[in-house]
């Protein structure tokens, strides 16, 4: 009976005891204090086992039991704390996890600031500067037109000797190749009327003369008023029939002009209104009369008479 009373109140001592142990063990006590827990139990074992010496063998077995059941107790509280404490840095990794998400994302739908552009800012800061006028080369004037030069063959030589006040470069039976050979002198000429008169004696050589023509400089056509006379008509059984060689001559001429050159047809004059020859080639003075008052007009001189 005494034995059945001595184990309740030492179960009741134990049961006491192990809810201290485990609020010890909660409020940080590790692993290695339960030796103190241990040596608890112990030390009340012991008291009660004075008494009875003799039943110290069943009394052992029974605390080495409790000490187990005291351990896996600890042991248990001890995963659900780390539990516990696992639990709380999951949630604090995870929040964090969510803070930096949310900056990203943040950051990702801000739109860039842009940034003024070298060019910008250079168009800003510089100022318009006003563009100088580019002063035009001032033309040289022309010199004005005064004078008259025939260059041509035996005609113009017959023209020179009926008309004053005026100068030529001619000669009796001349062609292409003396016009070619006097050209340089010719075009030397300022602010003259230049008349050419050539082909009634190569009058095959048309585009010959067409040639040398064309290659008068510019600088003496814009200098000086050139006129190109047609090839004047014959008469008589000797060279009348010259006249249709002339005819094409004439018009194939007029029709290869150089630029800035004037053509002025006194043949279909002299052929309307009449002519008078010496031998049927050279005229009379006083046609070379009419025919140099056909060029005054031409160029505006119309006061002037021969």
């Amino acid at each position: 009976m005494k034995e059945m009373e001595r184990k309740r109140n030492r179960l009741i001592l134990l049961m006491l005891f192990l809810p201290l142990a485990a609020g010890l063990l909660a409020t940080g006590c590790n692993k290695n204090n339960s030796e103190l827990y241990k040596f608890v139990v112990t030390s009340v074992t012991k008291s009660e086992t004075s008494e009875e010496s003799t039943e110290v063998p069943s009394e052992i077995t029974t605390e080495s039991e409790i000490e187990t059941s005291a351990e896996t107790q600890t042991e248990t509280t001890e995963s659900e704390t780390t539990e516990s404490e696992t639990t709380e840095a999951e949630t604090t990794t995870k929040a964090e996890a969510k803070q930096e998400t949310k900056k990203a994302t943040t950051k990702a739908t801000q739109k860039p600031t842009a940034k003024p552009t070298a060019k910008k800012t250079a168009k800003a800061t510089t100022k318009k500067k006003k563009a100088t006028p580019t002063k035009k080369p001032t033309a040289t004037p022309k010199p004005k037109i005064s004078g008259y030069l025939f260059v041509g063959d035996s005609r113009t030589v017959g023209l020179d000797e009926a008309v004053d006040g005026i100068s030529s470069i001619a000669k009796v039976g001349a062609k292409v190749t003396y016009l070619q050979s006097v050209l340089g002198d010719v075009t030397k000429t300022r602010g003259k009327n230049v008349i050419f008169n050539f082909g009634v004696n190569d009058l095959g050589n048309i585009s010959k003369y067409i040639s040398v023509y064309k290659s008068l400089p510019k600088e003496f056509i814009q200098n000086n008023n050139v006129i190109i006379m047609s090839v004047n008509p014959t008469d008589g059984s000797k060279y009348g029939s010259w006249n249709t060689d002339i005819d094409k001559f004439n018009k194939k001429m007029k029709a290869n002009l150089p630029s800035g050159v004037k053509y002025l047809d006194t043949n279909s004059t002299l052929k309307k209104e009449g002519f008078k020859t010496r031998d049927g080639v050279h005229y009379k003075a006083e046609t070379y009369k009419r025919i140099a008052q056909l060029v005054f007009n031409f160029c505006g001189d119309k006061n002037r008479k021969t």
